[in-house]
């Protein structure tokens, strides 16, 4: 069952080749759909808690607001990637979702400055096809395909916004480094879904920085590959390469056991991206290596328990003046 769900994630991203071939749009590429299929297709536990039928609304949503942020605020980069995390934040916040894909596929625009409205048309036929075929799965094998917990609509707490907070503020300052150097890699989408994916509680990844730093780098060397030599160099149709560089990256992945869904899609950035891309895997490390000293410092401790430590001390002090 294994080698089948495999096959109908190198079916998929075959298909996605045949579409940018069919629409002659290079914004058709959609590198998180590689992660999705991964997820929702190899994986056995779904790793995302959120509704099935949510995941096409979430994304498509998610893209046209990437897509019209990048048109409208062309010259504001910064200002765009800032009220697409903002925005894309608040969605996920208000379902008390975990489908962080979302993240990525708003702010992949942004960062490629993606103005092309077949970016959107791509993600809501590969999203939506790519969840049929996981709803297949489930009826027809034993696969669980269940969430942890069925998101819903509510309040938000504290604890909550503050988490969002550090991660904001922990990016912000790799989207002005990058906008600076004029390199992308080094805020690549996916690589915010795993910093968010290890920044929360429970996850144990963190634990293994220099694995998951190793997987990024050498799966990033696998989309170089595809790009550079099997697309760029023997001219072989997306149809074939995009399918030959997850499988490649996907064995890497299974070879260091760390396999995370935005690994899979940080493989097939580099069809993404215009020009050289030779130097994608350098700088997608280096910015998952700060991402990854960020997601393992003891901050977020500090912004759950830091004010009420303030607020005991301060009645104290008080008492010592008087």
């Amino acid at each position: 069952m294994f080698a089948v769900r495999c096959l109908l994630v190198l079916t998929t991203l075959a298909l996605m080749g045949v579409l940018v071939h069919f629409l002659h749009d290079r914004s058709a590429i959609y590198p998180p759909a590689a992660a999705l299929a991964t997820g929702l297709l190899v994986m056995d536990r779904r790793p995302w808690k959120v509704v099935a039928w949510q995941i096409p609304g979430f994304l498509t949503v998610a893209a046209l607001m990437g897509t019209a942020l990048a048109t409208w605020l062309a010259g504001y980069p910064v200002i765009a990637f800032t009220i697409g995390f903002l925005l894309t934040a608040m969605l996920l916040l208000f379902t008390h979702a975990t489908f962080f894909p979302t993240l990525a596929t708003c702010l992949l625009p942004v960062v490629l400055h993606i103005t092309s409205w077949t970016y959107p048309v791509s993600v809501l036929l590969m999203s939506s096809f790519i969840v049929l075929l996981s709803a297949g799965i489930s009826r027809s094998s034993c696969q669980d395909m269940a969430s942890p917990q069925i998101p819903r609509l509510g309040g938000i707490t504290s604890v909550q916004v503050r988490q969002w907070t550090l991660i904001g503020a922990a990016i912000l300052p790799l989207m002005l480094f990058a906008e600076f150097l004029h390199q992308g890699a080094l805020i690549a989408p996916p690589l915010l879904v795993i910093f968010v994916t290890l920044c929360q509680p429970g996850d144990k990844k963190h634990r293994h920085p220099r694995r998951v730093l190793t997987t990024l780098f050498l799966v990033s060397c696998c989309g170089v590959v595809g790009r550079m030599v099997l697309w760029d160099r023997l001219a072989l149709p997306l149809a074939i390469v995009m399918p030959l560089t997850w499988a490649l990256a996907f064995s890497v992945m299974r070879v260091t056991h760390v396999i995370m869904p935005p690994l899979a899609a940080t493989s097939l950035l580099p069809f993404a991206i215009p020009g050289d891309v030779s130097l994608f895997p350098v700088f997608a490390t280096f910015g998952g290596a700060y991402l990854m000293i960020c997601a393992r410092t003891d901050v977020r401790r500090f912004l759950r328990h830091g004010m009420v430590v303030l607020v005991q001390r301060a009645p104290s002090s008080d008492s010592h003046r008087l």
